[in-house]
């Protein structure tokens, strides 16, 4: 089982070549996927009308053709790409749940491929959504071999699920230097929605205490109701940062934000923070970081000591927790050490392509895959 180097093909959430939504489960399957790339020969998987191959490094990022865009009646591969999507021993989608992930398990269930599963929030059409409510035991996708989470409260969704299950987590670069703490101010990475509780941040605030928000706008309507909220603060806003600008913004910041707010409406649950990559990447820089009590975000800070944790919709404990690490930078350094030896130790994407490497070749020496026309 620990020499066993499968051929993998990754499928991203986002898998048509052109015109891809990129958004947190995009990054996390081109990191997961160069990560896995350095272990065992992996593909990422893409669909288009051209065919085509292209070199990340070890990574072989590769088109795979299509009949057209519309997936309306299942998902528009062309014969000769389901064909060439045989040449691997690990079909991983997180592309999950969507008419290519349920295509793929089916293919790979007939062709005795190891299929695993990944849900990195969202989804698409898929013919078991429509089974679904005539049974919510009918599901195509239970025919894979196993599913990976991005957390433990990634894993209470797929409880009653009896396959077998892994968490991965999600990994972050810690580079090789940490910058000194020079910015003094709060920061906020991320897409400008109201479940990212930007609001509350800027409501949180007083007149002192700078904030820095990077993303893009999504709901011109709440980004005004954001731009009228930091009237008379010191708030600044940046919609067009690149991702060197980000780098530097989590170089010079004090603390790193992510506050989420929870989502109790939602039908099936709350799938809005499946996994918290800015605080990870805030961590990895070496910042502490200020999460809210909401799906997986407590999993990854030690509250108190990597950051903090502080209850939703609090308004007066979030400011409170930002005042005392921007105005005070010798707690903010230490504790950001802390933080940056926690993600090396944890959440690294060596250590999280490992975990996944290892739940590979567990299945595989369960008996599952075993692809007749290769050998093992």
């Amino acid at each position: 089982m620990g020499n066993w180097l499968p051929r993998v093909l990754i499928l991203p959430s986002s898998s048509y070549a052109r015109h891809r939504t990129i958004g947190g489960g995009e990054r996390y399957a081109l990191e997961y996927a160069r990560a896995m790339s350095a272990l065992v020969p992996t593909t990422l998987g893409l669909f288009d009308l051209c065919e085509g191959t292209s070199q990340d490094g070890p990574l072989e990022i590769r088109r795979f053709g299509l009949r057209n865009f519309s997936d309306q009646w299942g998902f528009p591969a062309t014969t000769k790409a389901f064909r060439e999507m045989g040449a691997y021993d690990v079909v991983h989608c997180l592309c999950f749940p969507t008419s290519l992930s349920e295509a793929a398990v089916l293919l790979a269930r007939w062709r005795r491929q190891i299929t695993v599963l990944t849900d990195v929030g969202g989804g698409g059409r898929s013919l078991s959504g429509y089974l679904g409510k005539i049974s919510s035991r009918i599901d195509l996708h239970q025919l894979a071999d196993g599913i990976a989470h991005l957390s433990g409260y990634a894993g209470t969704f797929f409880s009653h699920w009896h396959k077998p299950q892994t968490i991965l987590y999600g990994g972050a670069d810690c580079g090789s230097v940490t910058a000194p703490f020079t910015g003094g101010y709060a920061l906020f990475v991320g897409r400008l929605l109201p479940h990212k509780g930007i609001l509350n941040v800027i409501r949180s605030l007083d007149s002192q205490t700078r904030l820095r928000v990077v993303g893009r706008p999504y709901d011109l309507d709440y980004f005004n109701q954001l731009q009228a909220e930091a009237t008379g603060k010191r708030v600044t806003f940046i919609t067009d940062a690149s991702d060197a600008d980000i780098r530097r913004e989590y170089a010079d910041a004090s603390v790193v934000l992510q506050p989420s707010i929870p989502s109790p409406t939602v039908v099936g649950g709350d799938k809005s923070e499946l996994l918290g990559l800015v605080a990870l990447e805030g961590m990895a820089a070496g910042r502490p970081v200020i999460v809210t009590q909401v799906t997986s975000l407590p999993e990854l800070v030690v509250d108190g000591d990597t950051g903090f944790v502080v209850p939703p919709n609090d308004l007066e404990v979030l400011g409170r927790r930002i005042r005392q690490l921007v105005e005070n930078p010798s707690l903010a350094e230490q504790m950001g050490a802390r933080a940056r030896e926690h993600v090396r130790d944890r959440f690294s994407w060596p250590a999280v392509a490992g975990r996944g490497l290892e739940f590979y070749r567990q299945l595989q020496a369960a008996g599952r895959g075993k692809n007749p026309n290769r050998a093992g």
